[in-house]
């Protein structure tokens, strides 16, 4: 019996169902030599010619929340390395002096921030989520403000700090403590004048603008007077010493439109909560909470981030005929046939991929049955012509046996004669010759008598002997084949639940791969559609509010039924014939 699939497909595997040559050849149509990184990087090119800045935070979300999470682990530790004099107050435990509050123990801190802080974000984009009021709050309302502790919890505190710090960060040179130099800060010019926090112990640039106070503000600053401003109960635009801090320098820190809110008129806010935290940190601003606001200010409000649906949020009547005529649009209809056609064929790849893998299993479980019944039709044939063989050879060997006996009862019977002849007094061969019978020769006679009685039953217990023997070897051969044919079913066993394993293991391994490549479709096509979008607002000088409805995956095609004749899997369907 020949395996099935003939023996050119005994090499066969699963290898060719999982190769990334055929899904980019069928199911993305694209030309030899070409893959999804050089597709990725020329949509890529084409989103930032429409405007789009960091395209690849729609291409590799994954990626890229990794790469801002590590950027913010790294900013959050530059920052708790840098402690501020009330940090060191609750950390001494003995005698313990101030540190100096020089240019070199702050320009680290301000370079920080300065060179760790990203562009302020783009203008906001009417398909966000988030309300503008609300974002401006939520990057400048602090996580938790301070309240005193002891020296001992906030040490733990800054120990548990420094250690989330990543381990690859080299350690700070330990700095020579000077005496209390804030000792002399009460006897600085206009120290007190500004009730503002932003001017307690902080390193200025000497670059930065002066207000007509006289005071110049840091980046750092003008966010401590922003959040002022937002907590206060007055609701007043942010200021310095009673006067309105100008536009050009809160858009330093804040978008365009962010700064018309803070300026605009104010609003009626929900309470802060009074809750402090326990933790040190620089005049009542948790430096725990610095890189908090960075991270918040690491991601852009306006970039890429739709709405999960248009009922999240109000859209107005012109919002909603804006979108109606956008949806309408050839172009947007033309791009969605395009995703519904591309997702159509991946599916169909993907539903070839899993009929081409359960054939295989299907092929592999066959082969496996033929072999075994191939198997135990040879052992039993070898069986049979063992078992035959063996008989042969007993009988051999009685036959043999008998004929031994039957030459020794001749040669008793021929000593007996003569024995009977000399005791006679006769001689066969001399009769002439007279010699005399001896008691002993009567005896020898008699016993020899005796040895031809007994050897019929001498012979027929050898005979019985041999018999038994060789039932036995007839019975340990037959035991023995039995062994080799249970082997085989057990091997049989073995294999398939072999296979079993492996094909779940194939398919658990095929699901992740058809997830993984249907994620990186989907995001390449969500870039597709912000750049239509771009595009569209471009060309019609409006904001296009609402999220764009995207196509959906097709039902999965049955696994039973052929597999495409055009497809480079159709050779496992040719297995099974």
């Amino acid at each position: 019996m020949s395996e099935p699939g003939g023996d050119y497909l005994a090499d066969l595997s699963t290898a060719p169902i999982f190769h990334d040559a055929i899904y980019l050849s069928e199911a993305l149509g694209l030309p030899e030599g070409q893959d999804e990184d050089s597709v990725d990087a020329h949509l890529a090119m084409s989103a930032r010619e429409s405007g789009i800045e960091d395209p690849y935070r729609l291409l590799c979300p994954d990626l890229h929340d990794i790469s801002t999470s590590l950027s913010t682990m790294t900013v959050a530790s530059d920052l708790r390395s840098s402690m501020s004099i009330h940090s060191r107050e609750t950390q001494s435990t003995g005698i313990t002096s101030h540190p100096s509050r020089t240019s070199k123990d702050n320009g680290y801190m301000e370079s920080t921030l300065i060179l760790r802080t990203l562009p302020p974000p783009s203008p906001m984009r009417g398909s966000t989520s988030f309300e503008c009021y609300d974002t401006v709050l939520d990057r400048f309302r602090p996580s938790a403000r301070h309240r005193p502790s002891s020296s001992t919890y906030s040490a733990s505190r800054a120990n548990s700090a420094l250690s989330s710090a990543p381990s690859a960060l080299p350690k700070p040179i330990p700095r020579k403590h000077k005496r209390a130099s804030s000792l002399f800060s009460m006897f600085r010019k206009d120290s007190g004048a500004c009730p503002s926090r932003s001017h307690q112990g902080h390193y200025v640039n000497p670059l930065s603008p002066k207000l007509d106070c006289g005071h110049s503000l840091s980046k750092y600053a003008i966010r401590v007077h922003i959040q002022e401003a937002l907590e206060s109960t007055e609701h007043i635009a942010p200021s310095c010493c009673g006067t309105l801090l100008p536009r050009s320098m809160l858009e330093t820190v804040l978008s365009k439109e962010e700064a018309d809110v803070v300026m605009a008129v104010p609003v009626e806010l929900p309470p802060f909560s009074s809750q402090r935290d326990s933790g040190y940190g620089e005049d009542g601003i948790s430096s725990v909470d610095l890189p908090h606001v960075l991270d918040i200010r690491s991601h852009p409000i306006g970039s890429f981030i739709t709405a999960p649906d248009t009922s999240s949020r109000d859209i107005g009547h012109e919002d909603e005929q804006n979108l109606n005529l956008a949806l309408a649009n050839e172009a947007f209809i033309s791009l969605r046939a395009q995703q519904k056609e591309q997702f159509e064929r991946v599916s169909s790849f993907e539903a070839n991929q899993r009929k081409a893998l359960s054939a295989y299993h299907q092929w592999t479980l066959k082969r496996l049955s033929t072999k075994l019944e191939k198997s135990q039709a040879e052992k039993t044939k070898q069986h049979a012509l063992e078992l035959e063989r063996l008989d042969e050879s007993q009988i051999v060997a009685e036959h043999d046996l008998r004929k031994s006996h039957a030459q020794e009862t001749q040669n008793v019977a021929t000593a007996l004669k003569y024995m009977e002849a000399y005791c006679s007094g006769a001689s066969l061969t001399n009769s002439d010759i007279a010699h005399t019978i001896t008691e002993d020769d009567r005896k020898k006679l008699a016993r020899q008598h005796v040895i031809q009685e007994k050897l019929p039953g001498k012979h027929e217990s050898a005979i019985n002997v041999l018999r038994a023997r060789q039932e036995k070897d007839g019975k340990t051969k037959v035991q023995k084949q039995q062994a080799e044919l249970q082997q085989l079913g057990t091997d049989y066993e073995s294999g398939k639940r072999e296979e079993e394993l492996r094909f779940m293991k194939d398919t658990s391994r095929l699901d992740a791969l058809i997830e993984a490549r249907r994620g990186r479709l989907i995001h390449r096509w969500d870039l597709k559609f912000e750049m239509w979008r771009r595009d569209w607002e471009s060309q019609h000088s409006t904001s296009l509010n609402g999220r764009l409805p995207h196509g959906e995956w097709p039902e999965s095609t049955h696994v039973e039924g052929p597999l495409d004749t055009s497809s480079s899997l159709a050779l496992y369907s040719q297995i099974m014939v």
